[in-house]
C-alpha cells in the first residue's frame, strides 16, 4: 500500500511517523514468487511469473514512498521473504537494494537476511547477492530424504540442498541457516536427528525447526484428511522435539526460541523483533507491519496488490493487548520475560489486577515444572516448551 493521508492509514500518518523515529526498526520485502507450490504451502504465493516485473515495479515504488512518508528512519536488519526471493534476477536485486539504501537509513545494519530456495540457487546470483551487501541465508532444506521432500512438494533433492549451503559458503556467506520440518507423514524420529546431525556437520550457523502446520486448507490436508497419509501422533512429535533439544546444543547450536537454535551470536535478530515487540514495516502482498501500536496486512490478492486495489486489515492495539502480547511472544525466547518490566508496564496502563491473574497462573505451572522463575525472570521450561501453545493461551 503506497502510504497516502487520504488512504486507510492517513489519519495514523504522524503516529507512524514518530514511532518509525524512535529507534531502529525491521524491513521485510514479501516476494511472492515460487516455480511450484509445495503440498501443505498456504502463504501468499504464486507461479504466474508474468506478474514479477509488475511486482518488483510496485515495491520499488512502496519501497520510495514510505521511506519518504516515515522520514527516512534508521534500518537496522533487512529481510527478503517468500515465496522464494531467489527467483529474482540479479538486476531486479540489485535495483530493490538501492532503492533501500536510498529511501532509508541503513547505517545501523545489522543484519540482511535472503530466503532462498536450494532448487534455484546458482553461485553466480549467490556471489552477486553477497556484493550487494546480504550477508545472511536461509535455506528452506525441510528435510533430507528426497522421498518426503517429493510428498512436501520441493523442487530440490536432499544432495541439491546440500550443495546449497555449500555454495553459499563459498559465496561469501558466513552466516547461513537452514528450515528441518517435523511432523512430516512417514519421517521417522532417527531420520530427524540424522538430518539434525547431518545440517550442523555442515558449518551452518542457524537452524530453525517447524512443526508441519495443515490448519489451513492445502494439498498435503486433503491427503490426510482422505485417509491416504497419517501425520504422526502428538507423542511421536514431542519425542522429536525432546530428542533435538538434547542433540543440537551437544552440536553447538544451542536453542534461543522454541523453534530456534543457533551459534552463540548467531540468532535470527530480525526474526527476535517479532517476538521482542520491536517496530517493523512490511511490503508485499500479505505482509504484517507493527508501528507503535498499530497493526496493519497488506492485502494477499497479488494482483489487487500490485494495482493498489487491496484494502489493508488495520488493528489498533489497546493497553490489554499490548500487554498480553509482552509474555504471549516473550516467554517463546529461552531468556523469559523480564517480569517487573511488565508490571512496570501494567501499572502505567492502570492493569495490574491482569498481571497478577497471570502471576498467579504462572506460579501454579512452576510447580509443574512446566515453568522457571529467577527473580523477577520467568521463562518456560525445557517440559513447558512441549506444551507451551497450552501455556501461551493464557494470554490471548
Amino acid at each position: 500500500m503506497i502510504p497516502d493521508r487520504a488512504g486507510p492509514l492517513g489519519r495514523h500518518a504522524d503516529h507512524l511517523r514518530a514511532a518509525a523515529q524512535r529507534e531502529p526498526i525491521g524491513l521485510y520485502l514479501h516476494i511472492p514468487f515460487c516455480l511450484d507450490r509445495c503440498t501443505y504451502c498456504s502463504f501468499t504465493t504464486t507461479r504466474d511469473r508474468a506478474l514479477q516485473s509488475a511486482t518488483v515495479a510496485r515495491l520499488r515504488r512502496e519501497i520510495r514512498a514510505w521511506g519518504e512518508a516515515l522520514g527516512h528512519p534508521a534500518v537496522d536488519t533487512l529481510y527478503l521473504g517468500g515465496g522464494t526471493p531467489s527467483l529474482l534476477t540479479r538486476q531486479e536485486l540489485a535495483a530493490l537494494t538501492a532503492d533501500l539504501r536510498a529511501a532509508f537509513d541503513l547505517r545501523p545494519l545489522a543484519e540482511a537476511t535472503l530466503e532462498a530456495n536450494p532448487g534455484t540457487v546458482g553461485l553466480d546470483w549467490l556471489q552477486a547477492a553477497r556484493e550487494l551487501g546480504w550477508d545472511r541465508i536461509s535455506l528452506g532444506v525441510q528435510a533430507l530424504d528426497d522421498g518426503l521432500l517429493a510428498r512436501l512438494g520441493r523442487i530440490h533433492g536432499a544432495a541439491q540442498a546440500l550443495d546449497a549451503l555449500a555454495l553459499a559458503e563459498r559465496a561469501g556467506f558466513r552466516r547461513r541457516s537452514a528450515d528441518l520440518m517435523v511432523g512430516i507423514p512417514g519421517q521417522s524420529l532417527a531420520k530427524v536427528v540424522e538430518d539434525a546431525r547431518t545440517l550442523a556437520g555442515t558449518g551452518l550457523e542457524h537452524l530453525s525447526i517447524y512443526l508441519l502446520d495443515l490448519d489451513k486448507s492445502c494439498p498435503l490436508k486433503a491427503e490426510v484428511e482422505a485417509g491416504r497419509l497419517a501425520l504422526p501422533t502428538e507423542d511421536e512429535v514431542a519425542d522429536v522435539f525432546e530428542a533435538l533439544q538434547a542433540e543440537l546444543p551437544r552440536l553447538g547450536l544451542p536453542p534461543y526460541e522454541i523453534s530456534n537454535y543457533a551459534r552463540p551470536g548467531a540468532e535470527s535478530r530480525h526474526n527476535s523483533r517479532y517476538w521482542e515487540r520491536r517496530p517493523y514495516l512490511g511490503l508485499g502482498p500479505s505482509a504484517a507491519s507493527q508501528l507503535g501500536d498499530l497493526r496493519w496486512t497488506e492485502s494477499a490478492v497479488i494482483l489487487a496488490w500490485i494495482e493498489d486495489r487491496g484494502t489493508p486489515e488495520i488493528q489498533e492495539l489497546d493497553a490489554i493487548e499490548s500487554l498480553s502480547e509482552i509474555p504471549l511472544l516473550g516467554l517463546r525466547l529461552n531468556r523469559g520475560v523480564d517480569w517487573a518490566e511488565l508490571r512496570r508496564r501494567a501499572a502505567a496502563a492502570n492493569r495490574v489486577p491482569l498481571v497478577d491473574a497471570w502471576e498467579a497462573r504462572l506460579r501454579a505451572l512452576a510447580e509443574a515444572g512446566l515453568v522457571h522463575w529467577d527473580g523477577d525472570r520467568v521463562c518456560l521450561t525445557s517440559r513447558g516448551m512441549l506444551v507451551s501453545n497450552g501455556i501461551l493461551e493464557l494470554f490471548v
